[in-house]
């Protein structure tokens, strides 16, 4: 009976490494991306994009086509219309195509 109760113990304690859920890594503090990675926590809503795209200098601001972490946004700025390439988890513009000028 107690050679069972070891048994089961030690068999329900140690998991192989292939039935560890994916996706969920530990994080030991010892590389730079352990502490910084935006994101990793959250990424912005239409209203912050508008607001981070209009802090560049943008005006007539409209969202398009979302693309995973990036959307694709049509902007007008001195007077040129753009579509900006736009990671939403950080912030950044990726990409910027001029389409015409600002009518």
């Amino acid at each position: 009976m107690i050679a069972m109760t070891v048994l089961l113990l030690g068999t329900g304690l140690s998991m192989p490494a292939q039935a560890q859920s994916p996706g969920f890594g530990v994080f030991f503090g010892d590389q730079e991306s352990d502490f910084y990675a935006p994101e990793r926590f959250s990424c912005m809503n239409d209203r912050q994009i508008r607001d981070a795209v209009a802090d560049l200098g943008y005006t007539n601001i409209s969202l398009n086509v979302v693309m995973k972490r990036n959307i694709q946004v049509r902007a007008t700025r001195d007077g040129v219309v753009y579509l900006l390439d736009f990671n939403i988890c950080t912030g950044r513009v990726e990409g910027r195509q001029q389409l015409r000028r600002a009518p």
